[in-house]
């Protein structure tokens, strides 16, 4: 008997080997950052054809996928792949294409959004409706489970509009925009029978919200303003330029391209006025329509201010129009004598595209004009060159206007400024002489300023101001009306060089007699001092006079009674002794006090002799003698001296101090009497004035 044991349990042993292989073949762990795709090989219905996502059990890739977790499928009927789990950052979108689902309807790009948890169910994408191809729906930032076999993912950039910028949007999708529309108006916003599901698309991050508010293809009206915006690149493609900027002293007259072409009049030709002007009325409103209604194609009324605007430059065409001030300039800057104003570094040149006031190498918000000086020919026939420069004004009410009638401000200055201001001065030119023309020059300027304010009044500008600054002669003219202006000037020199004299004259007396003014004060200021010593000797003199009167009737009333009383005693011893002896005994008295001079001063004795000579000659010798000069000086005490006063010593307080008082001198004292000569002969006594102590 065979033992079957041990083939039993190899058989078993194999089958199991063959189980555990079977069984760890067909176990799946699907990690957290993974996504099961599941492809079943047998026992399933097979696709119809066109299909290529299988679901419901079909045989193929399947659009379900398996989340995270250990999963067994037979190996034989099943296979599961692993792919990684799509992960979007927060500055990216991920676009969707879909391999499988419905066709595209015609006339669309991409395929409506379809309720699917954001692609992560694929069977509910293909149940519901989805359509084959670029989806309008996106992944934005975050983690998807999507089949790849399903869905083919592309990982772009979100848009970014930086600061001073503005993004312009062009729809790669939905209803196509008529032929008389150049810009796609806004979608409508509310939901009506023709779209019932319109809402807004949230500055078109919200694709099918634009799609279903009836948003057209092409370039839109509305923007995108600074910031992050998640906008599907395959729906909408995004611009992004510069904000548009006015400068100041300029506004922008904005010309609408919205709306639809407006209709031409099929009206018959207007007839040619037989005396044209631009200031004719504007009776083809076609041409140049103002409107206030931005919806509406023409140019807005009301012009934008200075500052930055998100202008949509598809939707606008924007005119700048200086409005402070536009200064138009008729010189030669190759001539030194030209003036001088600011302008670019680098000189433009004499092109139509130089002219505009506004270019790369200008300042934002200057705006002039340059053209060549203006050559005119005088009435006498001399070539004169004129510089002239003007400032003329367009005010912002009236911007549109000018846009309008002339289409820029390069074409009002052309077709207006220029001939008019040219034809101007070649009319006043050809009417005068050059030298008259030369010095005319101020009334000249202010005529052509009156017509160029009553010609511009008819387009709506503002002349403010012209000059002309320089004005070449022909140098003959000129030397010969330098030569007579040098000859007038030097006569005129000659003149006012005699004036200068005469004033250099006046001014050398001036400054003498300012020398002299400090002897001329001291002088005054001594007539004064004098005046006052005058008087003060006057009054001294009064003074000295009632005093003398008063002592001299007191020295007269003493003596009267010193007389009165000898004269008492006198009789009295007259009385008793006798007046012949009184007499005698008094002049004995005066001999003994030596008061009395019996002997001459001088004694001349001459020889006797009969005839009179020697008496006459004794005289004359006594003459002589006695008029000698006295070399004894006078008795003299300091008492005298003390006691004496001049007449004219004062002592009058002064007016300045700086000023020395003049002091009289003092008078010497009188000499004594010259004796009287007698001649000898005979001795006469006479009697003499009674003393101090009153002796006769």
């Amino acid at each position: 008997m065979v033992d079957l044991t041990i083939p039993l349990v190899l058989v078993g042993l194999v089958a199991i080997l063959i189980f555990v292989v079977l069984l760890s073949a067909g176990l799946y762990l699907i990690r957290e950052n993974q996504v099961g795709i599941v492809t079943r090989k047998l026992g399933g219905k097979r696709m119809p054809p066109g299909q290529v996502i299988a679901r419901h059990g079909q045989i193929g890739v399947q659009a379900a996928t398996l989340v995270p977790g250990l999963y067994y499928r037979p190996p034989i009927i099943w296979s599961v792949g692993k792919v990684p789990v799509i992960e979007v950052g927060p500055n990216n979108i991920a676009t969707v294409e879909a391999i499988d689902g419905k066709a595209l309807r015609h006339g669309r790009r991409l395929g409506d959004e379809v309720e699917s948890n954001q692609f992560q169910d694929g069977e509910k994408f293909l149940d519901g409706g989805g359509f084959k191809g670029p989806q309008v729906a996106f992944l934005r930032p975050g983690r998807y489970r999507v089949n790849s076999r399903l869905f083919a993912m592309t990982l772009l950039a979100a848009i970014q509009v930086e600061s001073g910028k503005v993004g312009l949007v062009t729809a790669q999708d939905g209803r196509p925009l008529p032929s008389r529309l150049l810009v796609a108006p806004s979608p409508t916003k509310t939901s009506s029978p023709e779209f019932p599901s319109a809402r807004d698309h949230n500055y078109f991050q919200d694709g099918q919200a634009f799609l279903d508010s009836g948003g057209f293809r092409g370039p839109q009206v509305d923007t995108i303003q600074p910031g992050t915006y998640y906008v599907n690149p395959l729906l909408f493609e995004v611009g992004v330029v510069e904000t548009y900027e006015v400068p100041p002293g300029f506004v922008a007259v904005l010309r609408s391209n919205l709306g639809e072409e407006l209709d031409r009049s099929e009206a018959h030709p207007v007839p040619v006025s037989a005396s044209p002007d631009f200031d004719q009325k504007l009776t083809a409103e076609v041409e140049s329509l103002l409107t206030s209604d931005r919806n509406k194609r023409g140019i807005w009324r009301n012009p934008l201010a200075p500052g930055n605007y998100n202008l949509n430059t598809k939707a606008f065409t924007a005119y700048l129009v200086p409005t402070s001030a536009i200064m138009v300039d008729w010189a030669s800057s190759d001539r030194p004598s030209a003036p001088s104003m600011s302008r670019p570094s680098a000189s433009p040149e004499r092109a139509r595209s130089d002219y505009p006031y506004l270019t790369e190498d200008s300042t934002a918000g200057v705006a002039f004009f340059k053209f060549n000086q203006l050559k005119v020919t005088s009435k006498d026939g001399f070539q004169l060159e004129v510089d002239v420069r003007m400032v003329i004004r367009i005010l912002p009410e009236n911007a549109a206007f000018v846009i309008a009638r002339f289409g820029s401000v390069f074409n009002l200055i052309q077709q207006i400024v220029h001939p008019l201001i040219d034809a101007e001065f070649r009319n006043n030119a050809g009417q005068k002489q050059a030298l008259e023309f030369v010095r005319s020059r101020s009334q000249l300027q202010q005529e052509a300023l009156d017509k160029a304010r009553q010609a511009f009044q008819k387009y709506m500008v503002e002349a403010q101001n012209l000059l002309i600054s320089y004005i070449q002669v022909d140098p003959t003219l000129l030397a010969t009306q330098t030569n007579k202006e040098i000859a007038v000037q030097q006569q005129a020199q000659y003149v006012e060089q005699a004036s200068a004299e005469r004033q250099r004259i006046s001014v050398q007396e001036m400054t003498a007699r300012a020398n002299l003014q400090p002897q001329v004060v001291q002088a005054d200021l001594q007539i004064v001092i004098n005046q006052n010593t005058a008087k003060a000797a006057v009054k001294q003199a009064e003074g000295v006079r009632d005093s003398t009167r008063i002592v001299a009737d007191g020295n007269a009333a003493a003596i009267r009674r010193v007389g009165e009383a000898q004269a008492d005693a006198y009789h009295a011893q007259a009385d008793v002794i006798g007046p012949d002896k009184v007499a005698l005994i008094k002049t004995v008295d005066l001999l003994q006090a030596g008061k009395v001079r019996i002997t001459p001063d001088t004694l001349v004795m001459a020889g006797g002799g009969a005839d009179g000579a020697n008496t006459m000659f004794s005289a004359y010798l006594a003459t002589l003698l006695a008029q000698r000069p006295q070399t004894t000086a006078p008795s003299y005490s300091p008492s005298a001296e003390k006691d004496y006063v001049s007449p004219l010593t004062t002592t009058p307080a002064p007016q300045d101090p700086s000023i020395p008082l003049p002091v009289a001198p003092k008078e010497d004292p009188p000499l004594p009497p010259t004796p009287e000569i007698r001649p000898l002969g005979r001795v006469k006594l006479r009697a003499r004035a009674p003393d101090e102590d009153g002796e006769p």
